[in-house]
């Protein structure tokens, strides 16, 4: 019950700098998961940032908070993705997906799959064959 309470003081915090410390101190990924999950992305990108910058951050948030954010759309229109005048949101996504690509998150026991559209996974696929 207590975790829950503090992801939802996080979730409602009007003091952005104090949710993103409360973000920065949180140990357990599960609670960066629910919190991801959960978060209301009509509020910007502070608390987005603030999960996948902390150690705890798992691949399955990862992957989430890049899914969320319409990540897919950097790898199936990269060009529109930099020319967008959607600065925070181009350098989050590109963020994310560098992390991923790195390897950067922790491998734990949560798993996340995206539910991909068809006109999605044609696209991903179609992407795919050009370096298969």
């Amino acid at each position: 019950m207590k975790k829950i309470s503090c992801i939802e003081t996080i979730l409602y915090y009007e003091d952005l700098n104090e949710a993103t410390k409360q973000v920065a101190s949180i140990g357990d990924s599960e609670m960066l998961y629910v919190l991801a999950a959960n978060y209301n992305w009509d509020n910007g990108f502070s608390i987005p940032r603030a999960i996948i910058a902390n150690n705890n951050c798992d691949m399955s948030t990862g992957l989430m908070m890049f899914y969320l954010s319409d990540g897919i759309k950097l790898l199936s229109d990269k060009e529109s993705v930099e020319q967008s005048g959607l600065d925070e949101w181009r350098k989050f996504i590109t963020e994310v997906y560098s992390k991923l690509e790195m390897d950067v998150f922790k491998r734990s026991s949560i798993s996340y799959y995206p539910e991909l559209t068809k006109v999605q996974l044609f696209k991903l696929k179609k992407i795919e064959s050009k370096y298969t």
